[in-house]
């Protein structure tokens, strides 16, 4: 990174204020020249997301806007990358905990009943 670039990353935003302070640093650094909005080709796309580029140094963000209990995020793209990656094991790792504990609630539920009615 550079001077001209952004000197912290969010992995979130803890309230709707510090990101509307981040969004006018973002702005003025657009009006200024310094950051240009780019469309990323290529493999590991986040396609859905803002993405920005450092006119100077050519360092790569990626921004999620904050929406509701969405904490959103600005991060280098690579970082942004392995960060949605985290985020999936971990939805994975949810949901099959639910799924192991409601197997065993089922197994519970009809053992009971099979002894209960011998």
């Amino acid at each position: 990174m550079c001077p001209d670039c952004f000197n912290k990353e969010y992995k979130g935003f803890p309230s709707h204020d510090d990101f509307e302070r981040f969004e006018k640093d973002l702005d003025l650094k657009l009006r200024e020249n310094k950051v240009e909005i780019y469309v990323p080709t290529g493999e590991g796309v986040i396609d859905y997301e803002l993405n920005y580029r450092c006119k100077i140094c050519n360092e790569k963000f990626v921004m999620s806007v904050p929406d509701n209990a969405w904490r959103g995020y600005f991060l280098k793209e690579e970082n942004a990358l392995k960060y949605l990656d985290d985020l999936k094991q971990s939805d994975r790792k949810t949901r099959n905990g639910c799924l192991v504990m409601l197997l065993i609630v089922t197994l519970v539920s009809l053992l009971s009943f099979f002894v209960g009615n011998m």
